[in-house]
């Protein structure tokens, strides 16, 4: 039975970590029930399935989702926690660099305790690639899932673009001896993550556009490989798509079966239309105060007679981690614009609904609060599900996401969904039919004069002003998920890639192993790093002879010697 490694950096709530759960049980016998048996082993099914251990340096019990929760999580028997004594940042900063030693230590620990894994993969960084591929020539395939180029996520930009260009920083002023310093270590890292994913056998990203970031930023990547055996040449670097669980479409099914657009029968007593909602790490780059611009430009129409409807409830919901300062940040400085907004409208302020209070509620529905806007963090399963259950429109504000899973939840749930005319929305989100795509405009002084804020109020206001419209677009979305998103599918693409991996790894191990070339490569290259060290030794001695650091009659080892003899009254060592 394939065995598949997982090696994820820290196993919180995000996109990322999602996906990394997803294909653990697509690589499981059924996705339904994750652990393997009997019955289901031996059973003649065409797709295959195997058993899988993930390692990772952090999973938190009160911020994880709920497969590897412990102790009752059905994933969390497979995972491995090892290195969470490395720091993740220094005093100084160097959080990339933190990153890369946790990876390098976690794929050490997986290498070390499974060495009979058929597949390893790793995201998010690939720096512990080239010790599998390089170091260990390990049999195993090796598999780099590339959510987005880290080298675009760690500018002063949104998701690699800026002013000056995609992957550059916004500059302007005048460069000080520390930002060059910061350069000079951006550069080398960014070298380096190139560099170490060019060993992995095969790379995946999750979607056309990361594709297209990827092959910017990254264009070596793309060189066409020789297939062994064969005169035709493979790629490097394929698509798969997140995908969702199909019981998010039974679950909203049997609690809005009328349409999409009226509230459960616990919803009806208190509003007319269910909530807008929308659900993203409480981060700046997911554009959420864009949101409550549209919001606030619905309540002046409602206010001056221009929209026949009360705007309803909005409920802004996502990750949120206590100890992450962007996290805390962002959500006070979010509650301050809502507040805002609702004071000028003469409407109360926004609530904060912590998730132990919201999941104890009794009503299936979560917005029977009186306020305009509330804040959800942290929300579970549960939650979200109930949330998908009533909410009549799903806004997603993030510009250049690399995915989104968040939209395919939404459809699936036969909820319209706005988002941003950019990244992978484009590639899920069909514009007119299953939900509404609005073009990118950043928002400076004149908010309300904002094509993209305008732009989202009006397809909200679209939604809410036409039921029916509503209900078709939620029956095509649902249909589109089923037919290019769903967890089946996933796991046929996702076991053609491990396959591919497993025979590239194998193909790669052969020529390692009898490659006499490679092996005179190997040894000259070890002459030639001694030559190096020799050469160093010699320029460090020549050096401190200069400074007068030691005596001319002596190297570096009789320095050492001579000075440990005379400290500790030695004679002879």
């Amino acid at each position: 039975m394939t065995h598949v490694v997982f090696i994820h950096l820290d196993l919180g709530i995000g996109g990322a970590e999602s996906l990394v759960l997803n294909l653990a049980k697509a690589t499981l016998p059924n996705e339904s029930q994750p652990f393997p048996a009997p019955s289901i082993a031996n059973d003649a099914s065409p797709v295959p399935s195997g058993t899988v251990s993930i390692y990772t340096t952090h999973c938190s019990a009160n911020h994880c989702y709920d497969e590897v929760k412990p102790p009752n999580g059905p994933l969390y028997p497979f995972v491995h926690i090892r290195g969470n004594w490395i720091p993740r940042k220094l005093w100084l900063g160097g959080t990339a660099l933190c990153s890369s030693l946790r990876i390098l230590y976690l794929t050490y620990c997986a290498m070390k305790e499974k060495p009979n894994a058929n597949v390893f993969v790793l995201d998010i960084l690939p720096t512990g690639v080239p010790y599998l591929v390089e170091m260990n020539n390990v049999k195993a395939g090796v598999l780099f899932y590339c959510h987005f180029p880290d080298k675009l996520l760690t500018r002063d930009t949104v998701n690699g673009e800026a002013d000056g260009g995609v992957g550059n920083e916004a500059g302007g002023s005048a460069l000080s001896f520390i930002t060059r310093i910061k350069r000079m270590y951006r550069y080398c890292l960014d070298m380096t993550e190139e560099w170490t994913m060019s060993f992995s056998d095969l790379i995946v990203v999750n979607s056309k556009f990361t594709m297209g970031e990827v092959q910017k930023v990254f264009p070596s990547l793309f060189l066409p490989l020789k297939t062994e055996g064969t005169g035709r040449q493979a790629e490097r670097v394929k698509v798969l798509y997140p995908a969702i669980e199909s019981s998010l479409s039974k679950a909203s099914s049997k609690n809005s079966e009328n349409s999409n657009s009226n509230i459960g029968a616990a919803c009806a007593e208190s509003i007319t239309l269910g909530p807008i909602v929308s659900l993203n790490r409480f981060e700046r780059k997911k554009n959420v105060s864009l949101l409550l611009h549209a919001y606030g430009l619905l309540l002046e129409r409602a206010e001056l007679g221009d929209l026949q409807i009360e705007p309803p409830p909005l409920i802004i919901a996502g990750g949120y981690d206590p100890l992450n300062i962007e996290n805390v940040e962002h959500l006070a400085e979010l509650r301050v614009l809502a507040d805002q907004i609702l004071k000028r409208y003469d409407l109360p302020p926004s609530v904060v609904i912590s998730s132990s209070k919201s999941d104890s509620a009794e009503s299936p529905c979560p917005v029977l609060n009186k306020a305009t806007i509330s804040f959800y963090p942290s929300v579970s399963n549960e939650k979200r599900h109930k949330l998908l259950s009533c909410a009549s429109v799903w806004c997603y504000t993030p510009h250049r996401e690399h995915f989104g899973i968040v939209p395919l939840e939404a459809m699936d749930a036969g909820v319209p969904v706005v988002a941003i005319r950019s990244g992978g929305p484009t590639e899920t989100i069909v514009d007119g039919c299953t939900g509404y795509l609005v073009d990118y405009v950043p928002i400076e002084s004149d908010v309300h004069g904002n094509f993209t804020v305008k732009g989202f109020a009006d397809a909200i206001a679209s939604i809410l002003l036409d039921p029916e419209k509503s209900r078709v677009m939620g029956q095509r979305g649902r249909e589109r998920v089923l037919q290019l998103f769903s967890m089946e599918t996933f796991r046929k693409q996702w076991w053609k890639l491990l396959d591919e991996a497993r025979m590239r790894g194998e193909q790669r191990h052969f020529r390692q192993v009898v490659s006499y070339p490679r092996l005179a490569y190997s040894v000259l290259r070890c002459l030639f790093e001694f030559i190096l060290v020799f050469l160093f030794a010699v320029l460090i001695t020549w050096i401190m002879k200069t400074m007068g650091w030691i005596e001319d009659d002596r190297g570096i080892l009789g320095t050492v010697k001579f000075h440990y003899l005379k400290w500790f009254g030695r004679d002879e060592l």
